[in-house]
């Protein structure tokens, strides 16, 4: 930081003493190295100036009459507005406890008199310097906390717009889905071009609704409120019934799914409903990424050290890149991954259940190469 930054950003410099001669000096001088400059001859004017218009540093002479340096300099960290406004005492006392009562004082910086031009000069800069810093550091943190606050009303809004989504959009998917039960109950009118439209309405209203509930879900247990609802239960039966729901999408390609769950497991602890989705998620993308005649094997273990349940679904399709393994759990990620040919699951289905075993006190991850296929794997307590 040289002078003609200096004279460029015309720092304002308060000049305190009680001797005219003393201030006419050091106006003159600091005004022809590009300093805006005031002035003060008591203390008690010092700080009604300083009031005023703050300065960018003070020069302060320690011997004034009524109020002298030491007790302007005390005054000026005492008050909130002034406590980081830096302070060079200037004074002929040369001892050093007159220094250590200047620096005990709250001054940043001590000259002694006679004063040396370029030692009053690198003095300044060097506050200067650290003041420059620290409005950055201000500004930095004001700025912040404005985004900060923005943010939170965004995340208020964003909170009421899926509200407002969920509620106006699940009652008539509701309405879809009931009207395409009561058509299949009456199958034997329609053709069979007919039932398979009424199949397809109907899968794709559940798949709908799936998401809702997914945002829903995913919105409340980002903010810590949606509540577990636990409850024991067997795992392997959850695995079983998952199976049997996605069977006719696997033997549409004649894919394969088999459980291995290495005999009689304890008890999981849990959110049954929630696990539940968690697992029909992670089939749901195993079948869609195999390969036709392809196979899907569920596992199911025990770690009796953890004492968790470790459960994996694992697929023989296409894989995933190393460098996705993570941001495949983040919302909407696979608006990115589309950019380089991935197939992907629709943006919420992941992220949901990375945030609902995290909710249970468990890990998900995957492990996949190209063209190997993919394992999740996650773990909840037994």
């Amino acid at each position: 930081m040289n002078e003609q930054h200096f004279a460029h950003k015309q720092y304002h410099v308060l000049v305190v003493d009680d001797e005219e001669l003393n201030v006419r000096f050091l106006s003159t001088y600091l005004s022809r190295k590009g300093y805006t400059v005031s002035t003060a001859q008591t203390g008690q004017q010092a700080l009604n100036q300083i009031k005023e218009k703050m300065p960018d540093v003070v020069l302060l002479d320690v011997m004034m009459p009524e109020m002298d340096g030491f007790e302007v300099c005390r005054r000026l960290r005492e008050d909130p507005a002034t406590h980081m406004l830096p302070v060079i005492m200037v004074t002929a006392l040369s001892s050093v406890e007159d220094e250590v009562r200047a620096l005990d004082s709250g001054a940043d910086d001590f000259l002694p008199k006679p004063i040396n031009n370029l030692e009053l000069l690198a003095r300044l800069r060097s506050l200067l310097r650290i003041k420059s810093l620290h409005d950055q550091l201000k500004d930095s943190k004001n700025e912040l906390e404005g985004k900060n606050k923005k943010l939170v009303e965004l995340q208020g809004l964003r909170d009421s717009l899926t509200q407002m989504i969920v509620h106006d959009l699940k009652n008539p998917l509701t309405g879809i889905m009931g009207c395409s039960e009561l058509l299949m109950m009456t199958k034997e009118n329609l053709s069979e071009k007919q039932i398979a439209i009424v199949k397809k309405i109907d899968e794709s209203a559940t798949t709908i609704l799936n998401m809702i509930s997914d945002m829903l879900d995913i919105s409340r247990m980002e903010e810590n409120k949606l509540i577990l609802h636990k409850q024991f239960f067997n795992i392997t039966e959850i695995l079983q019934a998952n199976v049997e729901e996605f069977r006719i999408m696997m033997q549409k390609n004649s894919i394969t799914a088999e459980i291995d769950s290495n005999g009689s497991l304890p008890l999981v602890e849990a959110d049954k409903d929630m696990i539940n989705r968690v697992i029909a998620n992670l089939l749901h993308n195993a079948v869609k990424h195999s390969h036709p005649e392809g196979r899907i094997i569920l596992t199911a273990r025990h770690d009796p050290v953890s004492n968790k349940i470790m459960i994996s679904i694992q697929d023989f399709g296409e894989g995933i890149p190393e460098e996705y393994h993570e941001k495949i759990f983040e919302k909407f990620s696979q608006a990115d991954l589309k950019k380089y040919g991935l197939k992907t699951d629709r943006g919420l289905g992941l992220a949901f259940c990375k945030l609902a075993i995290e909710a249970h006190g468990g890990q998900i991850h995957v492990e996949s190469r190209l063209h190997q296929g993919s394992k999740f794997i996650f773990d909840i307590p037994a």
